[in-house]
C-alpha cells in the first residue's frame, strides 16, 4: 500500500502537562497544505521545503496568533512514517496545543489511532513489524540495559537475524521442490541428508538460542527481583535500607520484626532491581511469623537472585549452613556474612571450610558495599545474551519462533522417519511463514490492530 493511500492524520505527540516545548505531529497527503492554512512564516515563506525549519506564528481562522511556533517539514519517503509530515512544536501549554490539534482536524486532518503514526511506517515499508513492536519497548525502557536493548531492535538487528533464517528456509523449500519437479536428476537419499543437516545443525539451534535469550533478557525489562534472606536479626531489613538510600523497613534488635514481605525498586549500573526484604526464616510457634516465612519461601522460589545474610559476629548453626548449601547450588545465590563492625564469630570460617563463596560486610558502616553491587551486577549480566542481535522483545514473537521450531523438529524427524517430501515441505513452509509474520510481511489485521493499541496516541 502507498503513503498515497492514506488519509491525512494529526495527534500530539508530547506527554499531557505543561513544558518547554509541545510538538503537534501531521502526517498524509494533505499534511503541508492543511498546516500552512493556519502557519505564518516570519520570512514570508508559503511552499516550505523539505527539512527545513521554519519559525513564524500559528494563527486561528480569523488570523489571530495562537502562539509562536517552529515548523518543521518532511517530504515523504524521507520521513517517520514515508509519507509527508509536518512537525509544529509550541510552547507546551495544553489550551494552546488543543487549539493547534483543533484546528487541523476542522482543516481536514482526523484524529490520529494510538501507534498509528509507526503503524503507517510499518505498512508503508519503511521499518519491519519488529522493528515496529521494538518501538514501544523504547518508549517504556525503565534502565539503560532495556534502553540498549530496545534500540538494538529498532535498528533492525533481531530482523535481520528472523530474515537470515526465512532465507534458510527459503532455499531448503526451493530444494524440496526440485525434488518432487524432477525427482529423476536428483539422489533423494542424499538431498534428504543435505535437508536434515541444515535444520538440525543451523535452523534450529538458531531458533532454540533466539528462545532462551528471551527468557533470559525478559527479566531486564521488568527488573531483576531480587530477595534478602536469613535468619533473625542477620541484618537483612538495614541491607534494604542501605540499598534504597531510605529507611524502607523497620530496624531492631528485636527478632522477627520483619514479618511480611516489603518492596523497593532500585537502580544499581543502570538495572532495575526489585528488591525484597523478607522475615527471619526459622522454627517458629507464632502463627503470624509462621505466615510470613512461608511468603519469604514462595518469594525465594520466584526470584532471580538470592542475598542469603549471615551475622558474622556468631557462628552458623547447622540448620543455615544447610539451607546456604541448597540454595547456593539450586539457584542464583549471594551470600553476605554481615556485622564485619563486630569482632568477628565463626560464620566467615564455616563458609570458608565448606567452599562456599561470600562477602564480608558492614551493613551498618557500609564497608563492602561496593563489592557486594558488583558482584551482583555481575551475575545478572552474566545472564544477558552478547549478541543482543538475537533478543526477542516479546512474548508474541517468542510464541512464533516456538511454532517454527517445533515445525523444523517435525520436519527432521519426518526425514528420518522416511516420510514423503511432500509431507516434510509443509512443516518447513509452515516455519517460513512464522518467521515472515515476525517481520509482518503476512500478519492478520486483528493482531496488528492489537499490537499498535499499546501504543499512545502521537506515536
Amino acid at each position: 500500500m502507498s503513503y498515497l493511500d492514506f488519509d491525512t492524520i494529526a495527534a500530539i505527540a508530547t506527554p499531557v502537562g505543561r513544558g518547554g516545548i509541545g510538538i503537534i505531529r501531521v502526517s498524509g497527503q494533505q499534511a503541508v497544505s492543511i498546516a500552512m492554512t493556519f502557519f505564518r512564516s516570519a520570512s514570508g515563506v508559503t511552499r516550505p521545503k523539505s527539512h527545513r525549519v521554519y519559525y513564524g506564528t500559528f494563527e486561528d481562522g480569523k488570523g489571530v496568533p495562537l502562539d509562536e511556533v517552529i515548523l518543521f517539514y518532511m517530504k515523504g519517503p524521507k520521513s517517520y512514517t514515508a509519507e509527508d509530515c509536518v512537525e509544529i512544536q509550541s510552547h507546551a501549554s495544553p489550551v494552546v496545543m488543543r487549539q493547534i490539534l483543533d484546528l487541523l482536524i476542522e482543516a481536514g486532518a482526523r484524529l490520529a489511532e494510538p501507534g498509528e503514526f509507526t503503524k503507517r511506517a510499518y505498512l508503508n515499508g519503511r521499518i519491519n513489524l519488529s522493528q515496529a513492536e521494538a518501538v514501544i519497548d523504547l518508549i517504556n525502557a525503565r534502565t539503560t540495559t532495556s534502553h540498549e536493548m530496545a534500540i538494538s531492535m529498532v535498528k533492525g538487528e533481531l530482523g535481520e537475524t528472523i530474515a537470515g533464517l526465512r532465507e534458510s528456509l527459503k532455499q531448503i523449500t526451493v530444494t524440496l521442490e526440485a525434488i518432487l519437479d524432477f525427482p529423476d536428476d536428483v539422489d533423494e537419499e542424499i538431498q534428504a541428508e543435505t535437508i536434515r543437516g541444515q535444520l538440525a545443525a543451523t535452523v534450529a539451534p538458531s531458533l532454540v538460542a533466539l528462545i532462551e535469550n528471551f527468557d533470559q533478557s525478559d527479566i531486564f525489562r521488568h527488573g531483576i527481583r531480587v530477595v534478602i534472606a536469613g535468619p533473625p536479626n542477620s541484618g537483612k531489613s538495614s541491607l534494604l535500607n542501605r540499598l534504597s538510600g531510605q529507611d524502607r523497613a523497620i530496624v531492631t534488635n528485636v527478632p522477627g520484626t520483619t514479618r511480611d514481605l516489603i518492596d523497593e525498586f532500585i537502580h544499581i549500573d543502570g538495572i532495575a532491581f526489585q528488591v525484597t526484604d523478607t522475615a527471619g526464616i526459622r522454627t517458629t510457634d507464632d502463627p503470624v511469623e509462621k505466615i510470613g516465612i512461608e511468603r519469604t519461601l514462595s518469594r525465594i522460589e520466584a526470584s532471580d537472585l538470592v542475598l542469603y545474610l549471615v551475622d558474622g559476629s556468631h557462628d552458623v548453626e547447622g540448620e543455615v549452613l544447610s539451607q546456604i548449601r541448597d540454595y547456593v547450588g539450586s539457584r542464583q545465590c549471594l551470600v553476605l556474612v554481615n556485622k564485619a563492625d563486630l569482632s568477628p564469630g565463626g560464620a566467615a570460617d564455616a563458609l570458608k571450610t565448606e567452599g562456599i563463596e561470600h562477602l564480608v560486610v558492614s551493613v551498618k558502616t557500609g564497608e563492602g558495599m561496593d563489592a557486594v553491587k558488583e558482584a551482583v551486577v555481575a551475575r545478572i549480566l552474566a545472564r544477558l545474551p552478547e549478541d543482543r542481535s538475537a533478543l526477542v522483545p516479546n512474548r508474541r514473537q517468542v510464541a512464533l519462533v516456538r511454532k517454527a521450531l517445533n515445525n523444523v523438529e517435525n520436519a527432521v524427524e519426518g526425514i528420518d522417519s522416511h516420510l514423503s517430501f511432500d509431507a516434510i515441505s509443509i512443516d518447513i513452509r509452515s516455519a517460513m511463514d512464522l518467521m515472515g509474520e515476525i517481520l509482518g510481511e503476512e500478519v492478520p489485521v486483528d493482531i496488528l490492530d492489537e499490537i499498535f493499541s499499546n501504543f499512545c496516541i502521537g506515536k
